[in-house]
């Protein structure tokens, strides 16, 4: 399988309901950020990464537990069990790519949030913040894929998504101390 194909395969189409359940959030995000803007409590660029950072948060909730199926309740809490067996395959005829390949799109999906954040906020993050963060919205996922039984609540998935979260906070944050010297 290659790189395309496993990430049509994470983000399929999305019905009616999850359509116009976005857009009415979008709606209520536009119109809250409206009137911070008006009552200049942020700027048009901290508006702008709201957006995008809202936009994106809604493709990864909708990616990740919305557009699936329900199927049977799974879960998966033994600490980096994944890597163990893409080790242990290596030896093997078999050597499970797939499962890498996922990792490091765990880690790849929060990081764009992790990069539009201090721009939100108009300021660096620290990085305990940004890895608090991370791991709540990684930890959220996961529990309603477990509660709403759309995926599997892996505790490495949550590992791999604030590990993410962290490098786009700490990319942001290099990038804005170079531009503020």
């Amino acid at each position: 399988m290659d790189i395309f194909q496993t990430i049509i395969s994470h983000y399929p189409k999305w019905s009616k309901i999850e359509l116009i359940t976005v857009i009415i959030v979008m709606i209520i995000s536009f119109i809250i950020l409206e009137r911070y803007y008006k009552k200049n409590k942020i700027t048009k660029t901290q508006m702008c990464f709201s957006i995008l950072f809202i936009i994106y948060l809604l493709h990864v909730y909708g990616s990740t537990v919305f557009s699936r199926l329900p199927s049977t309740r799974k879960y998966q809490l033994e600490v980096f069990w994944s890597w163990k067996e893409i080790l242990n395959s290596m030896n093997t005829t078999y050597p499970k790519y797939e499962l890498f390949l996922e990792n490091i799109l765990n880690v790849i999906m929060l990081l764009p949030l992790g990069i539009f954040l201090p721009l939100v906020y108009g300021k660096k993050i620290d990085w305990k913040v940004g890895l608090l963060i991370g791991f709540c919205i990684s930890f959220s996922i996961e529990l309603m894929q477990l509660i709403l039984c759309r995926g599997m609540f892996d505790v490495d998935d949550i590992i791999h998504n604030s590990l993410g979260f962290l490098m786009g906070i700490l990319i942001n944050n290099r990038i804005l101390r170079k531009s503020c010297k």
